[in-house]
């Protein structure tokens, strides 16, 4: 299902006199979104009548266009990478998570008035409980980057209480912003920012129970790879939790690296799932269907896997 098919069929079609209302997705590049199929999906299931649009804008003109926003036709949106902290200053109101994690994926009408909410936070935490069976609470965790998602991730590990946390990024910067953000919300959460490929890491990766890529590195088969693989220690030792937010590949060489040392492992398509999830309904005031979007999400990357 593409995002120029307007969802008209299934057992829950929309009544003809019913309100069409427009969703989409701003970010660039969007070549690999997979979140038309899902919200396509789930608006047919639910006979909602809606579209879900691919609004691919360069930074100038997402910017010229956020400054416009109130003319709008949409009755929300998701926001993805460069966007996810750019998109703050355009909104009437952000949710308090949203305000912390200092990074919006998620944007809905109320009262005529454009709010923002990060439903990475929640997405991410409901896939590392349903899919990983992995709970935070007073363990070590290694994040590695510092973009949105990365904010979103190192919130929700503090919000389920884990006790240790180190951040290493290639602009150490934006590491150090996320500990000083984070330290004022979650004063018993020992955190550490670092620079990306020093050898700190690799101790840290050896003393974590979760390490997370929130990187790009991943995506190309010829991107360096993310940590080299020899810092992944033998799971003999003491399994691990691996989970890389990437989808597409299903399995990046840092989580092949990390099952064949024998650990757990996990990518983001449930993470990209439970945040659509989330979505549609601050949308939609539905419960999502959930086990269509699923479907829809994997058929749609069968469908990518192909056209490689």
């Amino acid at each position: 299902m593409t995002a120029s098919k307007v969802s008209s069929f299934g057992r829950g079609a929309p009544a003809r006199d019913a309100k069409f209302e427009l969703f989409g997705l701003f970010g660039y590049p969007l070549s690999h979104t997979l979140s038309p199929a899902m919200h396509e999906a789930a608006f047919s299931d639910l006979g909602i009548a809606a579209h879900y649009l691919v609004l691919e804008l360069a930074p100038p003109a997402f910017r010229k266009l956020m400054s416009r926003s109130s003319g709008l036709l949409l009755s929300g949106y998701n926001v993805t990478v460069p966007y996810k902290e750019t998109v703050l200053k355009y909104l009437n109101k952000v949710s308090p998570e949203a305000r912390a994690i200092g990074a919006v994926n998620t944007v809905y009408r109320r009262g005529g008035k454009w709010v923002g909410t990060n439903t990475d936070m929640e997405g991410f935490l409901l896939t590392l409980a349903k899919d990983g069976k992995f709970r935070p609470a007073g363990k070590k965790a290694v994040v590695l980057g510092a973009g949105g998602a990365a904010r979103a991730v190192v919130y929700g590990l503090s919000q389920e209480g884990v006790k240790e946390l180190l951040i290493a990024d290639c602009v150490p910067g934006k590491a150090g912003k996320i500990v000083r953000d984070m330290q004022k919300q979650f004063p018993r959460v020992l955190y550490r920012a670092v620079a990306a490929g020093i050898p700190p890491i690799k101790d840290a990766i050896k003393e974590a129970d979760i390490i997370t890529n929130a990187t790009p590195l991943g995506l190309k088969e010829k991107d360096p790879r993310v940590v080299p693989e020899d810092w992944i220690p033998e799971g003999r030792a003491g399994k691990k939790f691996f989970m890389d937010l990437i989808y597409n590949p299903a399995e990046t060489p840092f989580l092949r690296a990390a099952r064949r040392k024998g650990h757990c492992t996990l990518n983001g398509l449930g993470m990209l799932l439970y945040q659509g999830v989330r979505a549609f309904e601050y949308w939609t005031g539905r419960k999502a269907p959930v086990v269509v979007m699923r479907q829809a999400l994997l058929q749609a990357l069968r469908g990518k896997r192909k056209m490689k």
